[in-house]
């Protein structure tokens, strides 16, 4: 597909198959459909059902296909020749692979063909896409909700078909894509069967498909920058000065009944009202609120009425919210607010913003710096993908690209390093006007209120633009800001990082030597051998973090003594040194090139020059982060830690407290903040959160009263009944100690085939780790898959949009997670009745933050802080269960050490 293809298409066909998980003779697919696409616009059709003898539930869902008609179909040898006799004058195939069969269905259709992953194509064409399954395809091209899961082979055929048409027909149109001359021009560069088969069928779009739209005008062009959204720099206007106006309490219960009114589902509840006053008191008294409040009080729309009413009757006052989670950041973002605003539209002149982390977004000036003109093939097509994301950056998110845009375009980790060379996260500036980044910042400098996350709310006073703009902050899911705020801090290196800025930078010295005189010579000469000097330290250091732990599994965060033996005099601080000697020496070598003369004489390009500039900076920022280690390596608060791989390592640092860094750059600057979230407390109390968040003393100047704020706490119950739910540890249950594991495996594996099939499925179960998942998996997936109802299964670094798509539309199935499915996911209704909590989740105590922390706290607050950890995982776990008035079910529990 990323090879050239230079023939003339005569015809293309669209395959789709369906196929199970367990080969039957050798074979998987049990149905297959096709379609030949002729240039006069006529459609051929193939469409059969396979003999498959290994049919399960799973198979029935996702293609309504019983049983029975495949112990009646063909074999699969016979439909094979048919499918290729079919076939037989094609020589291309667009395959939409969005169950990774992509191999089988190759094998299936006859391996002489080229293929084009359309799975590929819309990850690559519409970044901003949830998923990229057959469902979410199918809602996005008819903007309306598919409530049925399963689609038959030739439903999916038909589906490629309209994918197709839409990505030749409306986004490589300028008609409705202004961009679309750009995405063509580099398309038609990158030399690529894929490329030429969409330009192709989008040059003869009314050949192929007939009818609109009419034959793109604009001419093709490399010219990018005009596409692309320019940062305003007006900012807020001045707003005359008023005096304070509180919020009424009285007027709060009529605004949510206003709200009732409109419909929607919304309907007035005594706790909303309840929770939206203490928001609103905290806002009038400029109070410091801790506010827990259970699962179905509604809490988005209970901070967000007081929040819209504080700001209409205080126009010179600025709110963000802030939450964990992208998914609640959107929903706030694009739902809430809307509701909100249809149902008062009092709050029409409230200016609000999206703001994600920099990270998320790419600098358009790095992507310039990144673009070769002599780039072709998969290299062309990732720096097109990046562009892609800066076009579509309020929908898309640079941090979270495309499994399949990964596996094709990241050979040699090419895209991985594109997207960390083009992040706006580092050396993106103000003066960037172009950059997505700084279109958002600017949106927020006008803005009244700003969604965003907790760890770019951490970091907001840090930013130039924004510091000291906003002095109210809600922070929803609560119960994840210590984490946040601890890595937001984070101090990190990674050796890949800098190597790859070394083999730009090497590049660069060897063609500047070639032309390079005088000093100019000098400095190239020594940029050379401290290229070869830090090479030489950064293996070396992999070597010693090896030889301390030397049967580290890769990947795995280990403590890192920084006094131990291994290392050069018996401490890390000298091999910090080489390396900050090192770096520093690089980056003088090329400051005697940097200026405008130099340049010229030695013919830096203006793209050469900026490219240089940003691998200076990453190395810049290696050498500040490797500083700042050194100086902290030995405080009791700090913890360091590595991570080894196969070539590379990563040595990071970060605070094992971070209260007083919260007192510091919170309380002591803003006038009012709220914590909230379903699960706070422990054992009924504040005090631990309290003791996280910085709590235990008045912030401000503790001399001025009027400076000291107050720390309120409240809870507000659940409405929801507390009959709707079941909780008990089952009879055959053990304990979930590590030193009982082989019982506990045995006890797991004999009890979940039984709950699940009393149950008729619909029912999740949490594992506390990827390890136990994977092993009780292997053992009970051949008795699951024996019974009627499908099993889902995560996997590490899969995307958990489709997987939570497919356990709600697959009413029966079962699903097994880790980690993110204790909490922020949502089944509503019989999806789920069922949750199993399969060990009690307390925290590995071997990791190097617990490990820290028994250093810095007393035994008694150890353990209070590890039974925090254990009882509010816990809580959010037995949480996923009740998410509205009519959910009805029970948790069942796989570990006796749990006490209620």
């Amino acid at each position: 597909m990323l090879k050239p293809y230079t023939d003339k298409p005569e015809q293309f066909a669209v395959v789709y198959t369906h196929a199970g998980l367990i080969p039957d003779r050798g074979n998987r697919i049990y149905a297959v459909a096709a379609k030949i696409l002729h240039p006069d616009g006529a459609q051929d059709e193939f469409d059969s059902l396979v003999r498959y003898a290994r049919h399960t539930e799973r198979e029935y869902y996702y293609s309504g296909i019983p049983r029975k008609k495949l112990e009646d179909a063909p074999a699969a040898e016979e439909v094979r020749r048919e499918l290729a006799e079919f076939l037989s004058g094609t020589d291309v195939l667009f395959i939409l692979d969005d169950h990774h069969i992509l191999n089988e269905t190759r094998n299936f259709c006859g391996r002489d063909k080229r293929i084009v992953d359309l799975s590929f194509a819309a990850e690559f064409f519409m970044p901003y896409l949830r998923s990229c399954t057959a469902k979410s395809i199918r809602e996005h091209l008819h903007d309306r909700q598919r409530e049925k899961f399963s689609f038959s082979a030739p439903e999916v055929a038909d589906l490629s078909v309209k994918l197709i048409r839409h990505i030749t027909g409306t986004l490589l149109n300028s008609g409705d894509s202004p961009h679309a001359p750009v995405f063509r021009h580099f398309l038609q560069k990158s030399d690529t069967l894929f490329g030429t088969a969409f330009l192709h069928l989008s040059r003869h779009f009314q050949d192929w498909f007939g009818g609109l739209p009419a034959p793109d005008s604009d001419a093709d062009t490399e010219n990018w920058r005009p596409f692309l959204e320019k940062a305003a720099r007006s900012g807020r206007n001045k707003k005359q000065r008023v005096p304070f106006r509180p919020v009424s309490y009285e007027n709060l219960e009529n605004l949510y009944r206003g709200l009732a009114l409109h419909g929607q589902g919304f309907r007035l509840r005594p706790e909303q009202v309840a929770y939206g006053c203490h928001v609103a008191a905290a806002l009038n008294d400029r109070a410091v609120l801790t506010l827990e409040a259970g699962t179905g009080t509604g809490k988005t729309q209970g901070y967000l009425i007081p929040v819209l009413e504080f700001l209409r009757l205080n126009p010179n006052a600025r709110v963000v919210i802030s939450t964990y989670t992208k998914n609640l950041q959107e929903q706030i973002f694009r739902q809430e607010l809307t509701f909100t605003r249809d149902a008062l539209p009092i709050y029409n002149d409230i200016r609000v913003a999206l703001l994600r982390g920099k990270s998320g977004y790419i600098c358009i000036e790095k992507l310039d710096s990144m673009y070769e003109k002599e780039s072709t093939g998969a290299p062309l097509l990732a720096w097109l993908y990046c562009l892609g994301l800066a076009v579509h950056f309020r929908a898309a998110d640079a941090d979270a690209a495309g499994e399949k845009v990964k596996a094709y375009l990241n050979d040699g980790h090419f895209l991985i390093r594109m997207l960390r060379d083009t992040s706006a996260g580092s050396g993106c500036t103000p003066r960037h006007t172009l950059c997505p980044a700084q279109v958002v910042t600017a949106e927020a400098l006008a803005a009244d209120l700003v969604i965003t996350n907790h760890h770019k709310l951490a970091l907001l006073d840090h930013d130039p633009i924004l510091s000291g703009l906003f002095t109210h902050y809600i922070i929803d899911e609560a119960n994840h800001f210590e984490t946040a705020v601890r890595n937001a801090f984070r101090e990190e290196v990674r050796s890949r990082d800098i190597r790859f800025a070394l083999r730009y930078l090497e590049n660069r010295a060897g063609r500047i030597l070639e032309r390079a005189a005088g000093e100019h010579r000098e400095a190239m000469v020594r940029a050379v051998g401290a290229v070869a000097d830090l090479r030489a330290a950064l293996r070396d250091f992999r070597d010693i973090l090896v030889s301390i732990s030397p049967r580290a599994a890769q990947g795995q965060v280990h403590a890192l003594p920084y006094d131990h033996p291994a290392f050069q005099d018996g401490h890390l601080r000298a091999h910090i040194s080489d390396m900050q000697a090192a770096l520093k020496t690089l980056i003088a070598a090329f400051g005697r090139i940097g200026n405008a003369e130099s340049r010229r004489l030695l013919r830096i390009q203006a793209r050469t020059a900026r490219r240089i500039e940003t691998a200076l900076t990453d190395l810049g920022e290696a050498a500040g982060a490797l500083r700042d280690i050194e100086e902290n390596i030995a405080l009791e608060n700090n913890i360091t830690a590595y991570q080894i791989f196969n070539r590379n390592w990563t040595l990071m640092a970060q605070w094992v407290r971070v209260d007083g860094l919260i007192r510091h750059q919170i309380y002591d600057r803003k006038d009012c903040v709220v914590y909230t979230a379903a699960t706070l407390c422990h054992r009924g109390k504040f005090d631990s959160f309290r003791a996280i968040t910085g709590m235990y003393a008045p912030p401000g100047n503790i001399e001025n009263e009027m400076a000291q704020k107050e720390f309120r706490f409240a809870r507000i119950p659940s409405p929801f009944s507390p009959d709707a739910m079941e909780i008990r540890v089952h009879e055959d249950a053990v304990s979930g100690r590590f030193d009982n594991k082989a019982a506990w495996t045995g006890a797991i594996t004999a009890i979940l085939p039984e709950l699940i099939t009393r149950n008729r499925g619909r029912t999740l179960v949490l594992f506390s780790s990827y390890q136990d998942l994977e092993q009780i998996a292997e053992k009970v997936r051949s008795a699951i898959s024996g019974t009627r109802y499908p099993l889902l299964i995560q996997r590490p670094g899969q995307d958990t949009v489709s997987l939570c798509d497919e356990f709600r539309a697959i009413r029966e199935s079962v699903l097994f997670g880790v980690d993110t499915f204790w909490y922020g996911v949502d089944f509503r209704g019989n999806t789920l009745t069922q949750v199993i909590i399969t060990r009690i989740p307390y925290p590995p105590p071997g990791t190097p933050l617990l490990m820290a922390r028994k250093k810095v706290m007393s035994p008694k607050e150890y353990w209070n802080r590890y039974h925090y950890d254990m009882e509010i995982k816990m809580k959010q776990g037995i949480g996923r269960l009740i998410r509205s008035d009519t959910d009805r079910g029970k948790v069942v529990i796989l570990d006796t050490r749990y006490r209620p």
